[in-house]
């Protein structure tokens, strides 16, 4: 821990340390998911993003409930995983020209966002199932769903619709990708 947060000593302090987290990554995320929707050319990637970033609110919601039931008030710790994704990404989109191809590059990010955030849902859900605290379980349920959906359905966006626009405007094609054997 760093050095103005208590150390973890227990499980209790560990879930209260892992909702603080969540907390901060939802609020990151919803905080940049309202900067790259005005961002992207695609409609129907716009119109993911903004449907996002009304989960994210969501979940957030949620997640203060949890920390309510539990009768904790957890730190809002910063997320250097989450952080560095979206950093990342917009480095990455300050180099990029092409309008096609910078929806696929937000398309990514917010694609590893979602898949990172569905890992830290679980791994919380798990540690409330061991503690009993099935009521809280429920109420996370939503959000490991939800960016378990986003991730997903914005890998089928890009296979389906990004990948091929940015390609047909001069892209150069496929990769070829080598299989080890």
């Amino acid at each position: 821990m760093g050095l103005l947060s208590k150390d973890i000593r227990s499980l209790d302090d560990l879930l209260i340390q892992g909702l603080g987290e969540l907390l901060y990554t939802e609020r990151r995320i919803a905080k940049t998911l309202a900067a790259l929707a005005g961002k992207v050319s695609d409609p129907a990637l716009r119109r993911d993003l903004e449907d996002g970033l009304a989960a994210s609110n969501g979940n957030i919601v949620q997640i203060e409930e949890v920390c309510r039931r539990r009768d904790c008030r957890p730190h809002v710790a910063e997320s250097p995983a989450i952080d560095g994704i979206f950093i990342s990404a917009e480095e990455l989109a300050g180099e990029i020209d092409d309008d096609h191809v910078l929806d696929i590059a937000i398309a990514g990010a917010v694609q590893a966002a979602a898949a990172y955030t569905a890992a830290r849902y679980a791994g919380l859900i798990t540690s409330l199932v061991g503690v009993g605290r099935t009521d809280c379980c429920r109420l996370l349920q939503a959000g490991l769903v939800h960016h378990q959906r986003v991730a997903d359905m914005l890998r089928l966006l890009a296979e389906k619709r990004l990948n091929p626009r940015a390609l047909s405007r001069g892209g150069r094609g496929p990769i070829p990708v080598a299989i080890a054997s």
